[in-house]
């Protein structure tokens, strides 16, 4: 009966310590650089917060850009291309057709940059981003001669100029020093784009 007795207690005084033990440590402050004091609740980030801070991908599909700048046949591809170009005499679908070849020569470079050839997959994204200017000073001059300029329009410009810019970002990180130069004038170039499609709406 002793035996029970002291084992009783035993236990009563074990959960009686755990549960001082729990309560000053919910309680307890840390340190943190800089001297400053918090609380233990706030060193851990909640999981949606982190779940919040990761960064959305944009949703717009590049096209497949068939044969690239490297095949010996490509000159056969340009030349189509400007075939085509010079056909469409509509503001708005000549506008389309630069968004088309942008996005194609965009892909082409990420291509040529991932198969080692950098240098010209950075003079392909260059073109790339001077065909999406094309398209964005095609509809302002449209617009400013008294044409509407349909919504959708603007709104893939919108999507693919941010997709543009996603994919050099990316593309900033791992090329070399001697494509960054380029890359980074595209980027620049991009971006006077993104700033002037407010004007389109």
């Amino acid at each position: 009966m002793k035996k029970i007795s002291f084992m009783c207690s035993l236990i009563l005084l074990v959960i009686v310590g755990m549960a001082f033990h729990t309560s000053i440590y919910a309680g307890e402050n840390i340190t943190v650089a800089g001297g400053e004091v918090l609380p233990d609740q706030q060193q851990a980030e909640p999981v949606e917060s982190v779940i919040s801070s990761v960064v959305q991908k944009v949703e717009y599909t590049l096209p497949y850009p068939g044969i690239l700048p490297d095949h010996p046949l490509y000159f056969l591809k340009r030349l189509r291309d400007t075939i085509l170009e010079r056909l469409i005499t509509d503001p708005i679908r000549k506008a389309e057709f630069y968004v088309l070849q942008s996005d194609k020569r965009l892909q082409m470079g990420i291509m040529l940059t991932d198969g080692g050839k950098g240098n010209l997959g950075e003079s392909t994204i260059s073109k790339a981003e001077k065909y999406m200017e094309q398209a964005a000073v095609g509809l302002s001059a449209y617009k400013k001669s008294g044409g509407i300029v349909p919504p959708y329009v603007v709104e893939r410009l919108e999507k693919a100029t941010a997709k543009h810019k996603e994919v050099m970002t990316d593309l900033l990180e791992k090329v070399q020093e001697t494509e960054k130069a380029g890359l980074e004038g595209s980027m620049t170039l991009l971006k006077e784009v993104i700033a002037s499609l407010g004007s389109l709406k």
